[in-house]
């Protein structure tokens, strides 16, 4: 009778699950009404990770492991897991409320139209998208094959989400394309989607409404808030192969979900566990000048990552929030009073009176430490905690960090050089195991309708043979500065000016456009009065590359045009030189 039990028992699981299969969570279907793919990889240069579209990263397609590989191919990681979060006061409300993703998520996918319908994770366009410029429905032959042994598809499917992403990519929500037609409207048959230049642009939104996952996440309510993100990589340029960039968009739709609310004294954070290679010898540390916060190994050789040595990771803060300057204070550090200072916004549009908050503070966590721990899950005790690290003060006393050294309180932790063993650095108060980092900006505030960006470089550098697991970070704050400088001139707004125009009134040199660019690109300016002018262009080494203007010019607006089909890919300058003017420009050649 037993007997009979069982293999009736077992007959009833064969049957189901022939009649309900198990779903595959990162499987390929070409359309779906359940909002697949939720996971995409961002794979083509010398870093493969993972991203979900409800906010997680660097965590593999199981969450159960360590999802960042570098070097690419490698099979040795050294992220375990990343993501954004945010914490604000809501007035009214004296608990403080904490959202995004660490190890948990407090976001779902899907957005909040303008009726406030919140779109659900059922819908089939909420969804992550990944696309490429040179992979589309009709186009030609590309090998991506890489990409279906690294994601365990085919390259037929790998090639039909591309296509089906490239058809269905929403622009019409958010996500970022080149609008050839210039119409403002995206069309799959003209334009192109993704960030202009790139060789892979993932794009996905979410929002917080689930109330379940916030209160699961730290214990606290929804704020209204959508989320849109778009990741982006380069390859097969110096630098580039070893970092890619993170956008986030938050937007303030607490009114049109018909409970308006400010988000008052705000703080972004980008937070990560970094596991290089093994996790239980680690350091962490950040730069204040370079607004990066990184990773390191506490010894010279790592289990994982032998025979290579060892890598280190960086996270860049690259633009920060868009505030008001205040009178005599100097937040971003470059001896302009903020109140007579230039903001840049998201188009890169500049403001005056307004600065970019730079990185406000940084914290860390030590496994097993009673005070440096991580902050408690599903407790309004772990969202104050998590909102005193990113004002830069201990979790769970709300007291600041004190250096070892100094004996003086501060707000950034570690910010010594391992590289030189000046200053605090980790190993001082704690031996290598497991850390958690973060760094943040703020404060701010978002009235309802408010947006706010931010950009974040994710870097790796190191895991070479000769490069030491020191000379790793210097490696990765090398990669910042090259990721800062091109972002600054990466993504200028044209400015048209009509022949009509009066004469200018001053000496000016505009931002070549486009920028970065391949081949050619124009470069403008304009002069109040007649004056010998030259204009060159130099290499990073100061090297004269070439001569476009050398001769008399009476006042008025120029441009002339630079082919640069036969120079490498890098950092170029051109200077402008007249009798009474010299200002000298950065521009980016990516090929």
């Amino acid at each position: 009778m037993r007997f009979f039990i069982y293999a009736l028992m077992f007959l009833l699981i064969v049957l189901c699950c022939i009649l309900y299969p198990q779903k595959i969570e990162n499987g390929y279907k070409p359309s779906s009404p359940e909002g697949d793919p939720i996971r995409a990889y961002l794979n083509l240069n010398n870093i493969t990770t993972i991203f979900k579209s409800t906010g997680i990263s660097d965590i593999d397609i199981f969450e159960s492991n360590s999802g960042f590989v570098y070097p690419f191919n490698s099979g040795k990681t050294a992220v375990y897991c990343s993501g954004l979060i945010w914490g604000t006061k809501i007035p009214g409300d004296p608990q403080v409320r904490v959202g995004g993703s660490t190890y948990r998520e407090g976001l779902q996918c899907g957005w909040i139209d303008v009726n406030g319908n919140v779109i659900p994770p059922t819908d089939s366009r909420s969804r992550i998208y990944r696309v490429r410029p040179d992979v589309f429905p009709n186009g030609p032959f590309v090998d991506l094959s890489r990409e279906a042994l690294d994601e365990g598809k085919s390259t037929a499917e790998v090639r039909a989400q591309y296509e089906l992403d490239w058809t269905e990519w929403p622009g019409d929500l958010g996500a970022p394309f080149k609008d050839i037609d210039e119409d403002n409207v995206y069309d799959p048959m003209i334009d192109i989607p993704g960030i202009s230049g790139a060789a892979q642009t993932i794009w996905f939104v979410a929002n917080d409404q689930d109330q379940a996952l916030t209160l699961n996440m730290y214990g606290t309510l929804p704020i209204g808030i959508e989320y849109q993100a778009t990741l982006w990589e380069y390859k097969d340029s110096v630098g580039f192969d070893n970092l890619f960039f993170r956008k986030y968009k938050l937007i303030n739709k607490s009114e049109v979900l018909g409970d308006p609310a400010t988000f008052d004294s705000m703080y972004i954070s980008m937070w990560s566990d970094t596991d290089i290679g093994d996790a239980l010898d680690d350091y962490v540390g950040c730069d204040t000048i370079l607004n990066l916060g990184f990773g390191y190994n506490g010894y010279p050789t790592d289990a994982v990552y032998d025979p290579l040595p060892p890598p280190a990771i960086g996270f860049d803060l690259i633009r920060g929030p868009l505030v008001p300057g205040n009178p005599g204070e100097d937040k971003n550090k470059n001896d302009i009073d903020d109140f007579n200072d230039f903001g840049l916004t998201e188009n890169n549009q500049s403001i005056f009176g307004y600065i970019n908050l730079p990185m406000t503070a940084f914290y860390y966590f030590v496994r097993g430490d009673p005070v440096l721990t991580d902050p408690p899950f599903g407790s309004p005790d772990g969202a104050n905690q998590f909102y005193n690290f990113m004002q830069g003060k201990i979790g769970i006393t709300g007291e600041p960090f004190i250096d070892p050294l100094t004996n003086q309180p501060t707000k950034f932790p570690l910010n010594g050089d391992p590289v030189t063993a000046e200053g605090w650095i980790d190993g001082i108060l704690h031996s290598p195991d497991d850390r958690r980092l973060g760094l943040s900006t703020g404060p701010f505030v978002m009235v309802p309708g408010d947006t706010q960006t931010v950009v974040i470089a994710e870097i790796a550098g190191g895991a070479v043979t000769g490069i030491g697991y020191l000379e790793a970070i210097s490696l990765v704050k090398n990669y910042s500065q090259i990721a800062q400088d091109f972002y600054d001139t990466a993504f200028p707004i044209p400015v048209s000016v009509s022949e009509e125009t009066v004469l200018p009134m001053e000496f000016e040199l505009s931002q070549n456009y486009p920028n970065p660019f391949n081949p050619s690109t124009k470069i403008g300016w304009q002069s109040p009065v007649g004056s010998n002018q030259t204009l060159k262009i130099y290499d990073v080494l100061g090297n004269e590359v070439a001569t476009l203007i050398d001769e008399y010019k009476p006042a008025g607006i120029y441009e002339v045009e630079w082919n640069a089909s036969g120079s490498p890919s890098g950092v170029y300058f051109y200077q402008l030189i007249t009798d009474k003017f010299i200002e000298t420009k950065k521009m980016m050649l990516i090929k």
